[in-house]
């Protein structure tokens, strides 16, 4: 039951990176950044470009949108991009393994989809220790759609990748005990991962606590927690970013 590792920074704003579609994986020097600095820096690119074409349209000093860290142009089409991550997956770099994975997952970028070659992918980055890829096998051998269903299986990877970091799995594996009826060892999951600033975890306790399981001080301190972890994760960029996907 040890807390969660701090999640790792946006090497850009500084800000610690949120989990799940809010990252941006750089195939081309294998570094995360956030969503907001990817979209503020390609609006910077275009309104410099627009005022640059304004002055002069057949202006030679367009400039192009590259890697904020390496400085690598961004790949003109998928092949490219694909190529790069291909790359850097030959190094064992295991964001690159799950950035493939998911590809295959969703059958994107001219990847056709194929859940085996995705599973057989987040396999090998969770045998090199990627917490999140560890949380995808394990719930592949709960749900039994790609590989046959393996209780035991499904539990040793769960409580691996908890212990790796997962804000997931942690939550999972509050509800697994919650619905065994330890609830005692439920709540203490719950408070770990929504000190991390899992929402769903806090959403949980409040249900314990409206049942008369978690006393009044117990949950107020969860909710301090969870906030003090949103609080950290959190930008004015970052919320135009979400209000952005809203508009799309």
């Amino acid at each position: 039951f040890a807390p969660i590792p701090p999640r790792p920074e946006c090497p850009i704003c500084m800000l610690t990176l949120p989990e799940g579609e809010g990252v941006t994986y750089m195939a081309c020097c294998g570094n995360t950044i956030c969503k907001a600095c990817e979209c503020e820096m390609s609006r910077t690119i275009e309104e410099t470009n627009k005022a640059r074409t304004a002055k002069d349209p057949h202006s030679p000093c367009l400039m192009k949108v590259t890697c904020p860290l390496c400085r690598t142009i961004f790949p003109e089409n998928d092949e490219a991009y694909l190529a790069q991550l291909r790359d850097r997956m030959e190094r064992n770099d295991t964001d690159a393994l799950c950035a493939m994975a998911r590809l295959y997952s969703y059958g994107q970028l001219g990847v056709q989809k194929d859940e085996n070659k995705a599973f057989e992918l987040y396999s090998r980055a969770a045998e090199l220790g990627h917490s999140s890829a560890q949380h995808q096998v394990a719930l592949s051998y709960f749900l039994g759609e790609v590989v046959e269903k393996d209780k035991e299986k499904f539990w040793r990877y769960l409580v691996v990748s908890a212990k790796g970091g997962s804000v997931c799995s942690r939550f999972l594996l509050g509800a697994v005990e919650s619905n065994k009826g330890n609830h005692f060892l439920a709540y203490k999951h719950w408070r770990i991962s929504t000190a991390a600033g899992c929402g769903e975890s806090l959403q949980s306790m409040k249900r314990k606590f409206d049942g008369g399981r978690l006393t009044k001080d117990e949950y107020d301190a969860a909710r301090r927690d969870h906030q003090k972890a949103r609080d950290e994760m959190h930008s004015n960029e970052r919320d135009d970013y979400v209000a952005s996907l809203g508009e799309m």
